[in-house]
């Protein structure tokens, strides 16, 4: 009589998919001996909350599983609408109905058996799939746990590599086609951006990208520009002065007779082109004009020019909340009031005021009452 056929069902977020994931799967199914490997992302965090769009880690995973013959995706959670299968042990009643006659293995990690006893369900749950744990550097097996549950212990080789430490930007121990897909998609930007700013520079720059997404929805532009432009503005405010002067020198020598307090914006834009991928001349112009308004600016680079002045973060963010409406509902005249804010706060601070902020106000109220008659 012919044996059950085997499987070997790895969950997670996979948010993305690492040479670590596909290391512990390959090892496991060799020493299990598997007819397949079902990799099966979830849907939600555990604290209910969602994850990176699914559509992009089921690209994500299929690049990494393109020459594994034997490696499947199960997508049974992400297809959820519930979020009943939160809970490993309702997918395991569902795919063992669906399943009967094959013989399933769940394969967990260190950290997640010690967790076991906290899961939903935990002595049902291990009756209806055998738990296999690869071990995980940096965690001891409660033996306890262990044995409670009936768990295999397998023991390989390790890459230690984490999905958090790829989201930073550390890629190294990703392919080299889902690095690309990262970056062509602007895929974890928040998480890349984070760790090259100071943290209040990182929530400056979170709350323009979020405020500007909204923005340029109610004036009908291109949200994920705004997002994107909004998220990198500053980018440079994680260099030194020296070496934002060095960028400036070798990249955009003709702007040495700008002020300096703009050079950031310029340096900005080509971290985010040669660092961050971003090839969008509309995207990476609106991050040049954030800090220096001229007299060729989109309504895209107006939206980032008064978002990077009008995010409620600002210290003087309670002042402007008349300005602020003012930006969801015309964005030319918002760009002009913020303009004259910048005046009215520079004078107050007696700091020295560029000419060219004058020249702006005068120019664009001149085109917003022409273009009004």
């Amino acid at each position: 009589m012919a044996s059950n056929k085997k499987v070997m069902i790895f969950g997670g977020s996979y948010n993305p998919i690492h040479q670590g994931h596909i290391n512990a799967a390959i090892s496991a199914a060799n020493y299990l001996k598997v007819d397949e490997v079902w990799l099966m992302p979830r849907k939600y965090n555990y604290d209910g909350s969602l994850l990176l769009d699914g559509k992009y880690r089921i690209e994500m995973i299929n690049m990494a599983i393109e020459n594994l013959n034997n490696f499947k995706i199960c997508d049974i959670e992400l297809k959820d609408k519930n979020a009943k299968l939160i809970y490993t042990y309702n997918t395991a009643k569902i795919i063992k109905k669906k399943y009967p006659d094959i013989d399933f293995y769940f394969l967990i990690g260190t950290d997640q058996l010690n967790s076991l006893p906290r899961w939903y369900k935990a002595n049902e749950l291990t009756k209806l799939f055998k738990f296999v744990c690869y071990k995980r550097p940096g965690y001891d097996i409660d033996i306890n746990i262990q044995n409670e549950y009936d768990v295999m212990i397998i023991d390989g080789p390790l890459v230690d590599t984490s999905s958090t430490i790829i989201r930073s930007g550390i890629f190294q121990k990703i392919d080299d086609d889902i690095q690309q897909y990262i970056i062509k998609k602007q895929l974890y930007l928040k998480e890349r951006v984070m760790p090259k700013l100071p943290e209040e520079r990182f929530i400056h720059v979170l709350s323009t990208a979020r405020f500007a997404k909204k923005v340029a929805l109610s004036n009908n532009v291109n949200t994920n520009r705004a997002y994107v432009a909004g998220i990198l503005h500053d980018i440079a405010k994680g260099l030194t002065k020296d070496e934002i002067y060095e960028i400036m020198q070798k990249y955009f020598h003709n702007k040495l007779n700008y002020p300096k307090y703009c050079y950031h914006a310029f340096a900005s834009a080509y971290i985010a082109y040669f660092d961050f991928g971003i090839n969008d001349k509309k995207i990476l112009k609106a991050i040049c004009n954030h800090a220096k308004a001229n007299k060729h600016m989109s309504k895209l680079d107006k939206i980032i020019y008064c978002a990077d002045k009008l995010e409620e973060s600002r210290p003087f963010a309670n002042t402007l909340n008349d300005i602020r409406d003012l930006a969801f509902n015309n964005i030319d005249q918002c760009f002009i009031e913020v303009l004259k804010f910048q005046i009215e706060y520079l004078k107050k601070q007696n700091d020295e005021i560029d000419q060219s902020i004058f020249e702006m106000v005068d120019y664009y109220s001149r085109r917003l009452t022409e273009n009004g008659r």
